[in-house]
């Protein structure tokens, strides 16, 4: 199934609701003009305005993932859809910010929902929700840092082409998982990792406050560790930490 809507609550949601009531292929999209409750991390709220960007959902069936090494899959998507917009735009650098945003320099061009069901102790299924921001060049939210694919290029793009090819690219993102190809998947995304140069960032933890570290290691759960300028292993899961930028 590949079904553009006008407008939905949130493709997500709706990708989940034909779930339950019937049956789907394996990379069934959603795409839509505009979400009138897009979500991301943690109830985030994903500000688009209609028409502009790309708003989609799709369908991911790997096989006996253990939900312990979910980070896996998410590393794999993240790569996926890092390597989408670089067909797009190949003369620009794209990065992963842990643990999943895309990043073009220090500003946001791309979010991703993950949302997994499980079947006793592996994922059963999962929903990936996408928001890229394509030809949107006014950002009206609070959002600290938008850009867009048209910001960089000053280039109105497709969102059907863009959608395509992460939907090609995410069926590799599982043949990966499925095939354990777990060496290359963490090669590749540590390659596009914000902030994974070996310098010392700025980084902020709600209880001991700001701190200067450097990224060290991404653990197949997610959890984060960053060596601080004392040399301590500080290990964190995502919103224990926030990267001051």
């Amino acid at each position: 199934m590949i079904l553009h809507l006008s407008e939905i609550d949130s493709t997500n949601s709706e990708l989940r609701r034909r779930l339950t009531s019937e049956s789907l292929d394996d990379f069934s999209v959603i795409t839509a003009d505009y979400q009138s409750a897009g979500r991301g991390q943690v109830g985030n709220h994903w500000e688009s305005q209609p028409n502009m960007n790309l708003l989609m959902s799709i369908l991911l069936r790997p096989l006996s993932l253990d939900v312990r090494m979910q980070y896996y899959l998410s590393m794999a998507v993240s790569s996926a859809i890092v390597r989408s917009i670089n067909s797009f735009l190949p003369q620009t650098r794209v990065q992963i910010k842990w643990p999943n945003d895309i990043y073009v320099g220090d500003k946001k061009i791309a979010g991703i929902l993950i949302e997994n069901s499980l079947r006793g102790s592996f994922i059963a299924d999962s929903i990936v929700g996408i928001g890229l921001n394509v030809n949107q060049t006014i950002f009206l939210s609070d959002a600290p840092n938008p850009i867009s694919m048209k910001n960089i290029t000053s280039t109105d793009f497709k969102c059907a082409d863009i959608a395509d090819t992460i939907r090609r690219n995410m069926m590799l993102a599982v043949d990966y998982v499925n095939n354990q190809m777990f060496d290359s998947i963490v090669k590749e995304y540590l390659s596009s990792l914000y902030r994974f140069d070996g310098q010392y960032h700025s980084f902020t933890d709600p209880i001991s406050g700001p701190f200067e570290a450097r990224i060290s290691n991404v653990e197949p759960d997610g959890h984060i560790h960053l060596i601080d300028s004392n040399g301590t292993d500080r290990r964190y899961t995502f919103k224990e930490v926030e990267f001051v930028i």
